[in-house]
């Protein structure tokens, strides 16, 4: 049983992106100012101080406290912020795998594991390239044993 984490290059990518943005509503509200009568900073505060929290608080700690454990028995996935979440799905129930490797995935880390079982779906994401193709061919091979099985007892 390996134990899994996410990339760290997509929470630095998630925060140039979020400053990157609210630069972006800075300078346009800059240049709309002269023609609103009331101040706009009073809006633009919260904005910045809940992408501040969000970014400095909620992302580093979602990607330090989040694990997953792939394994040919089960996948168990540890996620959460305060409350932390443990979600179990044994391989037997696992129907399909879906792996989402992104444009660039190996150097950006956007890449998700999906899987599929009868009435519930598992995301394991911001994966590196690496890892990623790793969960998906263990899952893969334990699906794969199990239908062998499954085929030679019906037969």
């Amino acid at each position: 049983m390996r134990k899994y984490r996410p990339s760290k290059v997509p929470l630095v990518i998630i925060w140039i992106v979020l400053v990157a943005l609210l630069l972006v509503i800075r300078y346009a509200v800059n240049l709309i100012d002269a023609f609103i009568p009331f101040s706009v900073n009073y809006i633009l505060m919260p904005l910045w101080i809940i992408a501040a929290l969000f970014c400095l608080l909620v992302l580093p700690f979602y990607f330090r406290k989040a694990y997953f454990t792939v394994s040919s028995k089960e996948v168990t996935a540890c996620t959460g912020l305060i409350i932390t979440a443990r979600h179990f799905m044994p391989t037997t129930s696992i129907k399909s795998v879906t792996t989402i490797i992104t444009p660039l995935g190996s150097i950006t880390g956007f890449n998700f594991v999906v899987l599929n079982s009868l009435g519930a779906n598992l995301l394991i994401p911001f994966m590196s390239r690496k890892d990623a193709m790793e969960i998906s061919a263990i899952v893969n091979s334990a699906v794969r044993t199990r239908e062998r099985n499954e085929k030679s007892i019906n037969a």
